[in-house]
């Protein structure tokens, strides 16, 4: 019995101690396209994609509206451990009507965040620009702390 409980605590601490981040990383990327202005079906494997949908369609009162929101929608979690150094996150990006043009978006935090944790970006494409350039057909995302290149996340596309 004795073992049993100290390997659980062993087993308990170890878990704890994997679930924290030591550094400032990218932990996920996820690309909703919203292709349309419907809503999808009501299956259980469409939820996140109709959840997308009605976020991204809040507010848009008018059809007008609703297409112009239509597009590629990037959501990137990232943990700061260093709050008071500036980040940068850069998105790298090709359209489908710019050819091998690489495209950049970036958002910066140059002032000292409050504390240490998970963060979240949106990276969206959608209106005149989309319709003008396509959608995004690769991805690369570089994330800067201090102005040094701490971690990298890209498409199965990316060259």
């Amino acid at each position: 019995m004795r073992i049993c409980l100290t390997l659980s605590a062993l087993f308990v601490t170890l878990l704890a101690s994997c679930s924290q981040y030591q550094a400032t990383c990218i932990t996920g990327m996820a690309d909703l396209p919203l292709k349309t202005t419907d809503l999808p079906g009501e299956r259980w494997q469409e939820a996140p994609l109709r959840a997308n949908a009605q976020y991204a369609m809040y507010g848009a009162n008018s059809n007008k509206e609703r297409e112009l929101r239509i597009g590629d929608y990037y959501y990137l979690r990232w943990y700061d451990a260093e709050p008071a150094k500036p980040v940068k996150i850069e998105m790298l990006y090709t359209q489908a009507l710019t050819g091998a043009d690489v495209l950049t978006r970036s958002v910066e935090y140059n002032e000292p965040r409050e504390s240490a944790g998970s963060r979240k970006d949106t990276f969206h494409f959608s209106g005149p620009e989309r319709a003008k350039r396509g959608d995004v057909m690769t991805w690369k995302v570089n994330l800067y702390c201090d102005g040094k290149l701490v971690d990298s996340l890209q498409s199965y596309l990316w060259e």
